[in-house]
């Protein structure tokens, strides 16, 4: 199995789901035309662009995770990103087609997810609770600690990624990656069939710049 989820999980947080996607073959690096960005931001205002802070804070699934990471003292970072975005004080470019098609779903859905080079991962993964104790290297290659309670994502030798101090650097997407694991985390109170939908969306964004990629694992787990 690819991948399941601790019983502490469910202890702790109970409802708690991951949406997992992988593709392979995704051989063609392309990226976004400025009109698909163009039309995806005034997509992004007619959704969002009317509500504010507070209003957004309030919408689901935003709820959710302003609820998680205030348990910790934090402020769920991907809000802050979708206003930045909606006042035009963040740009959208990237060369990675693949890292703006998550991210273009990221905003879209706002649900919190991090995305690894298969192959460099150690299967089977797994979601637990953090002791607080477990070291590894951000994506920024600074290394991190966990914080108790939060919920990190393992494969069978470290820690790949946590909700609070997101992704790491070994398993990194780069030019080079042609295999893709998806994860989105989902506190109690997410809707299962919406986190299928957003995958389903992920895949198609990348199946529209590289047609002859394959899914191979599409499935939200609980």
């Amino acid at each position: 199995m690819m991948f399941t989820i601790d019983k502490s999980i469910s202890t702790a947080y109970p409802g708690t789901k991951m949406g997992i996607l992988v593709m392979k073959e995704v051989s063609c690096p392309g990226s976004y035309e400025e009109w698909d960005t163009a039309e995806f931001l005034d997509e992004l205002q007619h959704r969002y662009g009317h509500f504010n802070r507070q209003e957004l804070k309030e919408r689901n699934p935003i709820n959710t995770y302003v609820a998680y990471y205030k348990k910790f003292g934090q402020s769920y970072h991907l809000l802050a990103q979708l206003e930045s975005v909606l006042k035009g004080k963040k740009s959208l470019n990237t060369k990675s087609g693949v890292l703006r098609a998550m991210f273009f779903s990221e905003l879209e859905s706002m649900l919190l997810t991090a995305g690894h080079d298969l192959s460099k991962l150690r299967l089977p993964l797994q979601l637990k609770i953090a002791t607080g104790t477990e070291v590894y290297q951000s994506i920024c290659g600074k290394e991190v600690t966990t914080v108790n309670g939060d919920m990190m994502l393992c494969d069978s030798s470290s820690t790949i990624s946590s909700i609070l101090r997101g992704p790491d650097y070994n398993s990194r997407i780069t030019s080079a990656t042609m295999e893709f694991l998806f994860s989105i985390y989902a506190p109690p109170f997410v809707d299962g069939n919406y986190i299928k939908v957003n995958l389903e969306k992920l895949e198609k964004r990348i199946g529209a710049f590289a047609p002859f990629s394959r899914t191979e694992l599409l499935q939200v787990f609980s």
